[in-house]
């Protein structure tokens, strides 16, 4: 794989997860396909992503796979996979990370009501496994850790069914919308919105993030708001605004590019109900109200009322699929980190890339103070150190194990 040193890419990968500057997988979403319309019942969602399921999954008789966790966009996955294909075999994949909340006793209650096998896998390190974890996706990011989850998957099948897209569509980002709505006034202009908006995104950025790089990259927040600013410059109630952002940021640069290049990785087809046509388009202009309760603070309205017609066990509350990151610090990370960039002068430094100063300050920040904010920063830092080593450099290899 040909590479080049994007020093732009770099930083906006390292400052909010994606690069907006490439061309999205599928075309963006403009304003006006939010506006809400009251004549999108519940029966007709439950039909498009029964139909979904139906014309994005081979009707051959081989196995099936799904990513299945305890939440409430994979099992209901599972559920139309089974209306759909009543004597199929499925293989239900369940990723479990050390010192996390295990989802697999969820998953397990739904695959017996839906008749799947359910296989639970142990998500290994990201820090010994980074070499292989940013291959993937050839870029300098760590967020292909559920690559396992697709590895296993192809042991039973050629086809993975996932709940992709359904937290951008359908309001899954509750805690984020609560932020944004504690911080914002009645009369903020685009610019407050944008500031708000990446504060409910401040796990991707640190407030000294402009001394995080080194000479060689002229960060600039100013660059950074002007990517968001068609997506609250516009006539939308500022919470569909955010779904917007979330839709056309995202989901278009970081999951779905992040899912493409992992089912191609294992040669693996795509089942990726929520993200037909016909369904995204229902989904964008499905009014607030069927997304979000502001009172209860709880998202996905729609598929909550599917859900319970399926009567599809879930978990109530949004949990994530990411791995306990102090734990896996702790155990794995600090020695790896230290030893490829703190003790030695790493190619980041060399290229004035990374602020080294800044790193040495963070390095300790996480130390005393535990603030995961800084922990990701650092984390970010080492997936950039191993991509330059695996494809500028090109002094180790997609196998190498971290120690």
């Amino acid at each position: 794989m040909l590479q080049s040193l994007d020093k732009n890419g770099i930083q906006n990968i390292l400052s909010i997860r994606y690069d907006p500057t490439k061309k999205p997988p599928i075309s963006k979403a403009m304003w006006k396909n939010f506006s809400p319309s009251n004549n999108i019942s519940t029966n007709e969602i439950y039909s498009k992503l029964l139909l979904s399921t139906k014309k994005n999954i081979s009707n051959a008789n081989e196995p099936l796979a799904i990513s299945l966790s305890g939440g409430i966009d994979s099992t209901l996955c599972l559920a139309f996979l089974r209306k759909a294909f009543p004597k199929r075999k499925i293989f239900a994949i369940c990723g479990v990370f050390e010192e996390r909340f295990d989802e697999s006793n969820i998953a397990q209650m739904a695959a017996k009501k839906f008749n799947a096998s359910l296989i639970t896998v142990k998500m290994n390190s990201i820090f010994s496994n980074m070499p292989e974890i940013v291959s993937i996706t050839g870029k300098p990011r760590w967020n292909t850790y559920n690559h396992i989850i697709a590895k296993e998957a192809k042991k039973y099948s050629n086809t993975l069914v996932t709940g992709d897209g359904a937290d951008e569509l359908f309001g899954g980002y509750v805690f984020r919308y609560k932020k944004f709505l504690t911080l914002s006034r009645k009369h903020d202009n685009w610019k407050i919105k944008i500031l708000n908006y990446l504060e409910g995104h401040n796990r991707d950025w640190v407030p000294d993030q402009e001394s995080m790089f080194g000479t060689s990259i002229k960060f600039s927040w100013k660059k950074i708001h002007e990517y968001f600013k068609p997506y609250f410059q516009n006539p939308l109630d500022p919470l569909q605004q955010v779904m917007l952002a979330d839709f056309n940021g995202k989901l278009l640069y970081d999951f779905i590019p992040t899912s493409k290049q992992i089912f191609s990785h294992y040669d693996l087809k795509p089942g990726q109900l929520f993200l037909d046509d016909d369904v995204v388009s229902s989904a964008l202009h499905l009014p607030i109200s069927q997304k979000y309760d502001f009172k209860s603070n709880k998202g996905k309205l729609v598929l909550r009322k599917i859900a319970k017609k399926l009567d599809v066990p879930h978990l109530d509350e949004k949990r994530g699929f990411s791995p306990s990151l102090f734990f896996d610090w702790e155990k794995n990370g600090k020695k790896i980190f230290k030893k490829h960039i703190i003790d030695t002068e790493p190619s980041i430094f060399k290229k004035k890339l990374i602020n080294p100063n800044w790193v040495y300050r963070a390095f300790e920040i996480v130390k005393d103070d535990s603030d995961i904010r800084y922990l990701n920063r650092l984390i970010s830092i080492l997936s950039l150190e191993i991509w330059f080593r695996l494809f500028i450099s090109k002094n180790i290899k997609t196998t190498t194990k971290l120690k």
